[in-house]
């Protein structure tokens, strides 16, 4: 009696299911029309990121970290003298390698390099201003000791309010795309059944500006060139039509 009652309430489940699903077509199945617009807007870099590094090598750890030590500080000290608003300083790599001489057998450890990675940041500043901090620190920086600039990166620092303007002409694109095809196909357009976007941001490419490259006299830093950055939106409607 309890077996037949069990079977009796999984058939009527199952064929309330399938009542349920018969009623409620899947969007795949529906007449559609699929359409895609896409938009990419533009706009000015207000901040920075710049990689620059102490690079010293000598044989003895001790000293080598050491005066690595002092150079670092005095780079810290100079750019924060600089009194720049909206600064920010970071240490994101520290790192000590031996240097082998692999010419002896076995290879022997003749010296050490010792490396201080700082990443400094400039965020919210108009165009002219961004350019002149960003050549000032370089400049105090290999003033003060500094001898790597790994690179610098431009960035917008809230891409939101573009990002919204790229959706509204990407939207506007692919819903005057399905009118269009409705139209030439002779059907009308019902409702939206899917609307979905995926955003690219694109990357500033990074300047790479060597120490090497700005010989000795490290305060005579280049203009820098701020640019711009570019945001891309795609976004995929999918229209129901009737005849």
């Amino acid at each position: 009696m309890k077996r037949a009652f069990i079977l009796l309430l999984t058939v009527t489940l199952l064929f309330m299911a399938h009542s349920s699903l018969a009623q409620c077509p899947s969007a795949s199945n529906r007449n559609v029309i699929l359409t895609e617009g896409m938009a990419e807007v533009t706009g000015q870099n207000d901040s920075a990121k710049i990689s620059l590094a102490v690079v010293t090598e000598g044989r003895n750890l001790d000293q080598v970290s050491s005066e690595n030590t002092g150079k670092t500080t005095a780079v810290l000290k100079g750019i924060k003298g600089l009194n720049i608003k909206n600064l920010k300083l970071k240490t994101v790599n520290y790192r000590v390698a031996p240097q082998k001489d692999y010419k002896a057998r076995p290879p022997k450890i003749k010296g050490y390099e010792v490396s201080n990675a700082i990443e400094v940041t400039l965020e919210g500043f108009n165009p002219e201003p961004l350019s002149k901090n960003v050549s000032k620190i370089i400049g105090k920086a290999l003033e003060s000791g500094s001898n790597n600039i790994n690179h610098i990166q431009f960035y917008i620092k809230n891409k939101g309010p573009l990002e919204k303007d790229a959706l509204i002409h990407a939207t506007q694109e692919a819903m005057d795309r399905a009118r269009i095809l409705a139209e030439a196909a002779g059907v009308k357009l019902k409702r939206v059944v899917s609307l979905s976007t995926q955003p690219i941001h694109i990357p500033p490419r990074p300047q790479m500006l060597r120490a090497a490259e700005m010989k000795t006299e490290a305060a005579a830093a280049p203009p820098m060139e701020i640019g711009e950055s570019q945001i891309r939106v795609t976004v995929n409607i999918a229209y129901e039509i009737e005849p």
